[in-house]
């Protein structure tokens, strides 16, 4: 997670090259920028921000009085934790309505903490020397922006969760993350748990809103993506994704791309 305070002093047109590996957020502290962005065109100052996902790609065209304040939060930071909080894995990747009203609402109390963070941080550096200070900060800025801003989520976060999760479904759940790398079926699971298919068929898709197997295989497409990026290791897509159980590739690289916004082999290129 990175902050900035840009400006240029003149008009100018900006294009960046589209986003790949984090979200960045724009919060106007003076001035204009015209935003184009396909066929869109929106008008970003003061009280009006923006946000933009990976895969997106735009231009800017700054006034020369615009000032803005730039969050950049990395992608993998950010699902992780939209993971931790929604309590099962991302079936597609992250997406923000792009538009941020930070004249009211929770747009305002986010961008009101933005700034108080970075006031405090430049009066006191020291707040985030410490990795668990560092963390603290970081987990409430990702939480608010998660919380308070729409996005692809906002419906499972604004969901209150008032039943208890059924002891048999947490077996089911431990069992799969014990046994990722062997032959799991849903015959195994009923059996293991004490219930019947359909009862265990159920449980996953109210609580957890997929099937059992499509759990499993989120779980493993995580496998998948934690390898490509572990610099430890030699690897190849190949052998990673049937490592995991994803033998046709040509689905899994599709599957992977609408997941996480890129290809397989685009991940394991981008890790020194």
């Amino acid at each position: 997670m990175s902050f900035s305070i840009m400006s240029y002093g003149a008009d100018v047109h900006v294009a960046p090259q589209e986003l790949d590996a984090f979200f960045l957020v724009q919060l106007p502290l003076r001035g204009e920028d015209r935003i184009e962005s396909g066929n869109q065109v929106r008008s970003s100052r003061p009280g009006s921000g923006t946000i933009h996902c990976p895969g997106q790609s735009f231009s800017m065209n700054w006034s020369s009085n615009c000032s803005k304040l730039v969050v950049r939060i990395e992608r993998e930071a950010l699902e992780r934790h939209a993971t931790n909080l929604i309590g099962r894995p991302l079936r597609q990747a992250l997406q923000f309505d792009t538009d941020l009203n930070t004249r009211s609402g929770g747009g305002q109390a986010w961008e009101t903490t933005i700034r108080q963070l970075l006031r405090s941080l430049q009066q006191n550096p020291e707040l985030v020397a410490h990795p668990l200070m560092r963390a603290q900060f970081e987990q409430l800025i990702m939480s608010g922006l998660l919380v308070w801003q729409g996005n692809s989520l906002s419906d499972s976060l604004d969901r209150p969760d008032t039943e208890v999760l059924p002891r048999h479904l947490k077996v089911a759940e431990e069992y799969m993350h014990a046994h990722l790398d062997t032959a799991i079926t849903n015959e195994q699971l009923a059996e293991l748990t004490g219930i019947s298919l359909r009862t265990l068929y159920n449980s996953f898709r109210k609580f957890r809103g997929v099937s059992p197997m499509r759990y499993l295989r989120d779980l493993r497409m995580e496998k998948v993506r934690q390898e490509l990026l572990d610099t430890e290791k030699f690897r190849s897509v190949t052998s990673v994704a049937t490592r995991w159980g994803f033998f046709e590739l040509g689905r899994f690289a599709a599957e992977y791309r609408k997941r996480y916004g890129e290809s397989p082999s685009d991940t394991l290129r981008r890790v020194p």
